[in-house]
């Protein structure tokens, strides 16, 4: 159980957490524009913080190629658009030095842009016992439940008490059958929270799998559907101790279902600004597709 764990420690704060959690932070943005609560569901809430400082992060230093890339942005510069300033203040404010040594997983993330006052509240998911009790740690406070079970569950949990409400769909994808997986829960969710806003993340190792995925997930929901992507085109691994050469991902997506008003925009101008920074390779790049 443990070693999926730190599996995911490996991959913690590369490119496509930059992209997950950027998004996240526009969709979460979106819908604390009106004054009403909203409820966060997280499927695979995974830790809540890793330390880039570890073993784990380091033995792939994956991170270099994501926040790292970020590291010389200012959060308040002229031209950094709004999205990733909130999400590089939201980063930074992990760190007592302003740095990036340690990097909030979306819990974390979710929890610092709830508000009191309007008593927005966070429903996290983690099957792994101890997991569960890292995020127990890392994640405190009334607004939080956590969950031990299975996030292909998390339609049970639905429609929120908030009738407003995001549930964010990011799994480890080790399963043969996981877009299929991804494909159903939204497909219950919807089912039973009509109005909810739906964000799946996945790797693009396969672009007709992903293109059918998003449009299953498109077709079922009969939603407002987005396609948003990115590409970094990184070059192969050094060949390890056995001669093996690793190819990394280089490219991910995420599906939105019903995404908030004003969301489109500001997710283009982040992309426009992120990929160059991301980028490692002639191919690299963006995209943001309406789905009909």
């Amino acid at each position: 159980m443990l070693f999926m764990h730190y599996r995911h420690a490996y991959h913690a704060a590369n490119f496509a957490d930059v992209f997950k959690h950027v998004l996240l932070t526009g969709l979460l943005t979106g819908l604390s524009r009106k004054d009403k609560p909203w409820s966060f569901v997280d499927t695979h809430a995974g830790a809540g913080d890793y330390d880039l400082g570890h073993i784990a992060a380091d033995t792939t230093g994956e991170w270099r190629g994501g926040i790292g890339a970020l590291s010389d942005v200012a959060a308040d510069g002229p031209n950094v658009p709004a999205l990733v300033k909130r999400y590089l203040t939201l980063v930074r404010a992990a760190n007592a030095d302003g740095g990036f040594r340690f990097y909030p997983g979306s819990p974390r993330l979710a929890q610092w842009l709830t508000r009191p006052s309007i008593a927005d509240r966070l429903v996290l998911c983690e099957k792994v016992d101890e997991v569960a009790d890292e995020l127990r740690r890392a994640v405190r406070g009334a607004n939080a439940a956590i969950h031990v079970r299975d996030g292909y569950e998390a339609h049970a949990l639905l429609p929120p008490a908030e009738k407003r409400g995001l549930m964010l769909i990011d799994p480890p994808f080790e399963r043969g059958d996981e877009f299929e997986a991804v494909a159903e829960l939204i497909r219950k969710s919807v089912a039973r929270f009509a109005n909810g806003v739906y964000a799946a993340w996945y790797p693009q190792k396969n672009a007709h799998v992903a293109a059918k995925f998003v449009q299953r997930v498109a077709r079922e929901s009969a939603r407002p559907t987005l396609e948003l992507m990115i590409e970094t085109d990184a070059p192969p691994r050094a060949p390890d101790a056995n001669g093996i050469v690793k190819h990394p991902m280089t490219a991910c997506g995420m599906v939105v279902v019903n995404p908030p008003f004003g969301f489109e925009q500001e997710a283009r101008d982040a992309l426009a600004f992120l990929a160059p920074l991301l980028a490692q390779g002639p191919k690299a790049g963006w995209a943001v597709n309406v789905i009909a």
